[in-house]
């Protein structure tokens, strides 16, 4: 009882958290619609709301609204409940005038609380002006008007590959991104040849492999635009550096065009897919040499960043551990960053650093934080100075280094214990890590002092009787393998007798091929493995070619082979059985059991009685 009760006390405080989350309201939209084409907006509520205020949209025309729906889940995994509500509001807009339009919030009451949703922005770009109609209608894929009797123009499908700098510094962060148009059926994107960027270091954004399309105007036409891929590249080399096109094969789905030869013809179309292989153009990209002289604490990043440096105490006893944390934070190729350069006081002893990484791919490059945290462990008593930190950095937005510098750290060592040894201070030299790091102040050992234990000599090992017995085993050991393995190998060859010893088990593992049939209910697989078991077995342990046996010598042949005449006629009565049923009706699995027992049974007597 207690157990339930604490159950249902749990999931009570589980459903009290639940109901208790936040309520918030989010506002969704395409980013970019065709003018005179109908899209939704909605609003998703995770919580029981009323009143509903829709901002005033004069920008665009309201066809039909709004429509709610409601949805809800609820999942226990682990003892841990969760469940969602969600009420959604649709409205049917249509973009009549071009350009770029902000929705206000909209907000809405939860429980006497109001609250707002966040702010849109809707692109509305021309149509197309080759068609004079709306454009496309479709917002979330690939799949377009399509062009008349298959004939399409390379204008219809193609690839760039754009930066968002044409000028940069060398290692100042470039955004590449490689973007697809399209206006035909796009089915699958079946071969990409990206370029060799063997002069930038690369890292990729991560896009789970989707494609997210919008609708652009290019020169007047209305494409499906998707941003296939984006990377940050770092350039190391300095001079003019040409990225080669990226190759992209597209399977198309095109319309055939066809004469109509009947009326029934215009009501039905042909499609066939074909392959498009899409190359963008060359990109060339100018890299400036950074400014010379660098200065002396020059860490190769180039961006914007900012140093901090702490210690995570500064009044210690001799013998405690500090850790020294030296925090560079901003944007940039953080990833490549070189260490600060802290120089401890020579009585401390230094560890190897300890290096942590926070950094996130943004069109500006890495952005976060990179961490090195030392320890050090000062060895006595002292006020000791730890001198700033200088660390230097090329800004691209000014074309100038800056140097950063922390404050001095100043740490009080009081005497600890250990600290002193016979009366003098302990000291260690400079840049000991752990791995070679020695006890100090016990350079005199003392002399063993006590009770000696004295032996012979060659009572320990050598010349001892565990010493000869080594030598005796693996000799004599060696003799008897040789032997058994002289009399297997006389065995093996003569094969008659070989076969007539294994004939037992090469017939049961028949019998249990035959078995397998009996499982699936094959009929006559399963008597035509059994007899082949039998003939074979008799064949194997008479060392008699099966060819050469019949059902009118086996008899004779067993009999005088020393089996009884009751286990002869048993064996025969067995293979006539399973002549006869391979066509017989259908026979009952029961049956055919019963005949596969008894066909081990008569293979083990006669194990024992043939010679």
């Amino acid at each position: 009882m207690k157990h339930i009760t604490a159950s249902i006390f749990l999931l009570f405080l589980g459903l009290t958290a639940i109901f208790a989350q936040d309520a918030t309201i989010s506002a969704e939209a395409p980013r970019a619609v065709v003018q005179g084409s109908r899209f939704q907006l909605v609003y998703r509520v995770n919580a029981e709301s009323t009143d509903l205020r829709v901002p005033d949209l004069a920008d665009f025309q309201i066809l039909m609204g709004p429509s709610t729906s409601t949805s809800t889940s609820m999942s226990i995994i682990n003892g841990n409940v969760t469940r969602s509500v969600e009420y959604s509001f649709t409205y049917i807009l249509r973009a009549d005038k071009t350009g770029t339009f902000t929705i206000p919030s909209a907000s809405i009451d939860v429980k006497g609380k109001r609250i707002e949703s966040n702010r849109l922005v809707v692109e509305v770009i021309a149509p197309d002006v080759s068609s004079g109609s709306q454009g496309t209608q479709q917002q979330g894929g690939a799949q377009q008007n399509g062009t008349v009797d298959g004939a399409y123009s390379p204008e219809d499908l193609f690839v760039t590959v754009t930066a968002n700098k044409s000028q940069v510094y060398q290692d100042e962060p470039v955004l590449l991104t490689t973007k697809i148009y399209t206006r035909v059926n796009l089915e699958s994107i079946s071969d990409i040849k990206n370029p060799d960027l063997k002069n930038f270091m690369v890292e990729e954004f991560d896009t789970q492999g989707q494609i997210q399309w919008s609708v652009e105007n290019v020169n007047g036409k209305t494409y499906q635009a998707g941003i296939l891929n984006q990377k940050v590249i770092y350039p190391q080399a300095a001079g003019k550096i040409t990225i080669e096109p990226t190759s992209i094969e597209f399977m198309v789905r095109q319309r055939e065009a066809r004469q109509s030869r009947s009326i029934f013809d215009d009501f039905f179309e042909s499609y066939r897919t074909v392959k498009r292989r899409v190359n963008s153009k060359t990109l060339s990209i100018n890299v400036k040499q950074l400014p010379s002289p660098r200065p002396s604490a020059f860490s190769g990043v180039v961006g914007d960043i900012t140093l901090n440096v702490t210690a995570s105490k500064t009044d210690a006893k001799a013998n405690d551990g500090i850790t020294i944390k030296a925090t560079v934070s901003g944007t940039g190729n953080l990833r490549f960053a070189g260490n600060p350069q802290i120089k401890f006081p020579a009585d401390f002893d230094v560890f190897d650093p300890k290096i942590s990484s926070n950094i996130t791919q943004t069109s500006q490059g890495g952005k976060g934080s990179r961490t090195v945290e030392t320890l050090i462990i000062p060895r006595h008593a002292g006020t000791f100075e730890i001198p700033a930190v200088e660390y230097s950095y090329f800004n691209p937005a000014t074309g100038q280094y800056r140097t950063l510098r922390s404050n001095p750290i100043t740490i009080s060592v009081e005497r600890g214990a250990g600290d002193d040894v016979g009366g003098t201070t302990i000291q260690s030299p400079a840049g000991v890590t752990r791995e070679n790091m020695k006890i100090l102040g016990t350079d005199i050992r003392f002399i063993k002092t006590g009770d000696v234990e004295l032996k012979p000599i060659n009572t320990f090992l050598f010349g001892s009787t565990l010493f000869m017995l080594g030598y005796i085993i693996p000799l004599v050991l060696f003799v008897l393998i040789f032997f058994i393995n002289r009399k297997r190998i006389k065995e093996n060859a003569d094969i008659q007798k070989v076969k007539t010893k294994k004939a037992n088990k090469v017939a049961r593992k028949r019998l249990k091929k035959s078995a397998e049939h009996l499982k699936k209910d094959e009929k006559e697989a399963f008597y035509e493995e059994l007899s082949r078991a039998l003939w074979g077995y008799t064949g194997d342990k008479l060392s008699i070619p099966v060819s050469e046996l019949t059902r009118d010598n086996a008899k004779s042949i067993l009999t005088e082979r020393g089996a009884d005449e009751t286990l002869a006629e048993d064996f025969l009565g067995i293979l006539d059985t399973c002549e006869y049923a391979r066509y017989a009706p259908q026979s009952d699995v029961s049956e055919r059991d019963q005949l596969y027992r008894k066909a081990i049974d008569t293979i083990s007597k006669l194990e024992n009685k043939l010679r």
